[in-house]
């Protein structure tokens, strides 16, 4: 055995033993959000309903909050920022524990996991592709958000310790800027109140896993819409009519199965989406004008968190538009390899129903907020010069 057929049998194993992996995205989401009993396909219903409890009477406080401020802009721009992603944490506790649709979603991918629903090694390569983009998006993104979220709920207390004020009445600032009911005059009490809440740093970090989760579903779909189209590409013509139709069949329902699970993503998700899409423009521009107009006067370890969270916003919110961009490229270019097949030299029978299929593929498929919004990367450019756009606006409100 030569050198090349060792390096040929060695990337063969590589692509099996990870095709043997696929499920492992999954894993680390349902052991990062059963905790919470917000794992959709985990039967956990009394421990998703006392932290979505606490996550809405936590909401509640903080929306209180600003209305107390009412008058001081910078505290208003502060309760602001923090009531939007807390927006976002809640609509997504609500949606992914109860939604129906998120729960066939994983488990259509799971059965799609199946090595014999895969022809050939280029198949599971084109797919794997696909399955490591996801995989890098999780590793980068849940340890970066849950570090930020960790340290904008420690800088308080960190500040005042580092800085040998605590103790002293006015340095018993709280993480979050919600109306208590009751008056913080002592350290015990502030202890106790800073404990309560704990677990919004993991249920920031929820946020972002739930992302992971809508970004992990749509790649998946580009990575059979991938398959389709390497599959239509090497659809040659055969002289037995039946085994031509039975190929095609076979082929087209698999591409229906796609669109089927876009749709149903795109009609269960586009609210939760719209959300998603004004809070993290709000929090853009937020985040920046506190940066730009306020530097000088917020604590330095406040700004460079408020620079890691412009970027874990930017980083999240370009996730989904990659993917939106992903999914609109690979449903066009599986309309135009059904027109380059070899369709002409087909029965009439196997024309008709690719005339049907060219029908269907006419309008890509897309990830859109609210059915109004198409998630894409120039959408992005349009969002970032948005939230610029609110900088300006409210500057000369400061005015």
């Amino acid at each position: 055995m030569n050198i090349s057929e060792d390096d040929d049998n060695k990337k063969v194993e590589e692509i099996q033993e990870e095709f043997e992996h696929l499920n492992d995205l999954l894993d680390w989401n349902r052991k990062f959000l059963i905790f919470g009993g917000i794992w959709p396909l985990e039967n956990t219903k009394f421990r998703a309903a006392i932290f979505t409890a606490y996550m809405t009477f936590h909401l509640f406080t903080e929306y209180s909050g600003v209305v107390e401020v009412v008058g001081n802009f910078e505290a208003m721009v502060l309760g602001i920022i923090e009531s939007s992603m807390q927006s976002m944490v809640l609509s997504k506790l609500f949606v992914f524990r109860h939604s129906k649709n998120l729960r066939v979603l994983i488990s259509a991918m799971k059965e799609d996991f199946q090595e014999n629903n895969y022809n050939d090694l280029n198949e599971k390569k084109i797919y794997l592709k696909y399955n490591y983009y996801s995989k890098l998006y999780f590793k980068l993104s849940v340890p970066y958000v849950l570090t930020i979220a960790a340290l904008y709920y420690a800088r308080p207390l960190l500040t005042s310790l580092i800085l040998g004020t605590f103790g002293v009445n006015d340095s018993l600032i709280l993480p979050f800027q919600t109306k208590l009911f009751f008056p913080i005059d002592n350290t015990q009490t502030y202890f106790y109140v800073y404990i309560w809440y704990c677990p919004m740093v993991y249920l920031l970090a929820c946020h972002n896993a739930f992302i992971c989760i809508l970004i992990t579903i749509i790649l998946h779909i580009c990575g059979q819409l991938a398959v389709v189209e390497y599959r239509i590409k090497n659809l040659k013509y055969d002289h037995e009519k039946d085994h031509n139709q039975m190929i095609f069949k076979t082929l087209v329902q698999r591409h229906q199965r796609s669109i089927w699970m876009a749709k149903t993503f795109d009609t269960s998700f586009n609210v939760v989406l719209l959300i998603d899409l004004i809070g993290s423009t709000v929090l853009i521009g937020l985040l920046s004008y506190s940066i730009v107009t306020e530097s000088e006067t917020l604590e330095t370890s406040f700004v460079y968190i408020y620079i890691c969270a412009i970027i874990a916003t930017l980083f999240l919110l370009f996730g989904y538009c990659y993917v939106g961009e992903c999914l609109v490229e690979n449903s066009t270019r599986v309309h135009e390899v059904y027109y380059e097949c070899e369709w002409h030299k087909m029965s009439l029978k196997f024309q008709k129903s690719l005339s049907f299929c060219l029908m269907e593929t006419e309008k890509p498929l897309t990830m859109t907020a609210g059915k109004i919004f198409v998630f894409s990367l120039s959408g992005y450019a349009y969002v970032i010069k948005s939230a610029m756009g609110y900088v300006s606006m409210l500057r000369n409100v400061a005015m």
